[in-house]
């Protein structure tokens, strides 16, 4: 496994239990004592991320555009997903680089938008079935500004471009990029240019639809805990939707292949897999300023009144359900108390 892998399994493993820290209770009904256990806050986790799933969601739909969105998904070719294990932060890098830049050229052109576009982008690396199928999310409102300062709309109000314009573009960019990193040989390259790259793009209405969707998947691993149906001692058993009929099917892998699949997608330490682009960057607020103002919405967002917080409801005892007392707080164990060795160790020796 990679360093990121056992990172990635090390925090999973450990969340919600002793070494990760907590605070202390006790039970003056029943006289006992009981711990609330930090979380692991890890991206592949599947316990954490709720909190900040909804307040992500909350946000983006309070500073949405009163204007139709559209989502750009480009998908990688099967050729390239060999060099998404190798090299996962280098590739990574730049194949959000050339997306987004792929949007920006088309958009720019008159024919499509003709002006300055936003857009936020987030990567997703897997299937229902856990395998390794890297592609972006963009949502892209549709309205843009030009040079004069002027918002533009797209030709047609219900639609954006091509998704054919948008891969082709993705495929120069992105090879051009490869041949200069020397990431892949000529030979592999050439044979890159002649097949076709998929690029799927859909009207949103208001984008309401849009940041739910991607909600799901912002802060939250590969699978929940609810599509795992049941395990033994060889298999996993999943839940998986069948993507053109919509029904659930029970999907059996092996346990070894469940957690090879489950670890490939723990992304480099520190890369953003959320990126902001155009006058949607917190470095364009005057431009998206302008753009509300144009509209005859809200040029300026208005600032939250303080509000008084509500006191935090106490925590109850396990056992009678009655209010519990602070007592105090449990530290971390140290790094070599929480190694990935130690576990294996202390609970999956026998």
């Amino acid at each position: 496994m990679s360093a990121d892998e056992r990172r990635a399994l090390q925090s999973i493993l450990q969340c919600r239990t002793e070494p990760m820290g907590g605070r202390s209770y006790r039970c003056e009904h029943c006289e006992t004592d009981h711990f609330a256990w930090h979380s692991c806050n890890h991206r592949l986790c599947p316990r954490c991320g709720s909190a900040d799933t909804a307040k992500w969601v909350a946000s983006k739909l309070e500073r949405r555009i009163a204007v139709d969105h559209f989502m750009v998904t480009p998908t990688l070719p099967e050729q390239l997903r060999p060099l998404c294990r190798r090299s996962p932060e280098a590739f990574y890098r730049l194949f959000f680089k050339s997306a987004a830049q792929a949007i920006k050229d088309v958009l720019k052109d008159p024919r499509h938008l003709g002006g300055q576009c936003g857009f936020f982008g987030m990567l997703q690396t897997w299937t229902q079935e856990l395998r390794l199928h890297p592609h972006i999310h963009f949502v892209i409102p549709g309205v843009g500004i030009g040079k004069d300062g002027k918002i533009k709309f797209p030709r047609d109000p219900k639609w954006l471009a091509k998704g054919d314009v948008f891969a082709s573009r993705l495929k120069t960019l992105l090879l051009k990029e490869l041949k200069k990193e020397e990431m892949l040989p000529a030979s592999e390259i050439s044979k890159l240019w002649k097949i076709k790259w998929n690029c799927d793009v859909k009207n949103f209405g208001s984008g309401e639809n849009a940041v739910k969707y991607l909600g799901g998947y912002v802060f939250n691993g590969p699978i929940s805990d609810s599509r795992i149906l049941s395990w033994n001692n060889r298999t996993v058993t999943i839940s998986v939707k069948d993507r053109n009929t919509e029904k659930l099917h029970a999907v059996e892998i092996d346990g070894v292949e469940f957690l090879r699949r489950y670890l490939q997608h723990a992304l480099p330490n520190g890369f953003h897999r959320l990126r902001y682009h155009g006058f949607l960057h917190c470095r364009s607020k005057e431009k998206l300023q302008s753009i509300r103002e144009q509209l005859g919405t809200e040029g300026e967002e208005k600032p939250k009144q303080a509000q008084e917080k509500p006191e935090p409801k106490p925590m109850l005892c396990p056992r009678c359900r009655e209010p519990m007392i602070w007592t105090g707080h449990r530290s971390r164990a140290p790094p070599w108390e929480r190694s990935l060795d130690r576990i294996w160790r202390t609970r999956y020796a026998a």
